[in-house]
């Protein structure tokens, strides 16, 4: 499966990685306190990491290899895109059937923001 990065959304991954190590993993943070439905129970984020599980499948992507837990693998479509809103300054995860995060967070190992 891919995962489609738009230019402006490259540009500003790569400028936040020169500063970081590690590789990306889209993870589904399940115990994120957000504003949304009470049903939905976590959200994606991208993490830079230096630990990922041995489990995670990848995505391929213009930026290398995204990694991610096989089973929230379920929650993208084909077509999956990481956008980035610069009017907002906020990477956005879109699907074919959607908007999926509309706030994307980049965060470390501890869960702080990047």
């Amino acid at each position: 499966m891919n995962i489609d990065i738009s230019a402006s959304a490259q540009k500003r991954l790569t400028n936040i990685l020169e500063n970081q190590s590690g590789q990306i993993e889209l993870y589904y943070n399940e115990n994120f306190q957000g504003s949304y439905a009470c049903s939905i129970r976590g959200v994606f984020e991208l993490k830079i990491s230096d630990n990922i599980s041995e489990d995670c499948e990848t995505l391929d992507s213009p930026l290398g290899p995204i990694y991610i837990d096989p089973d929230k693998k379920e929650h993208l479509d084909e077509g999956t895109l990481i956008d980035y809103k610069e009017n907002m300054n906020t990477l956005q995860l879109k699907g074919n059937s959607g908007m999926i995060v509309d706030n994307l967070r980049v965060v470390d190992d501890q869960g702080k923001s990047i």
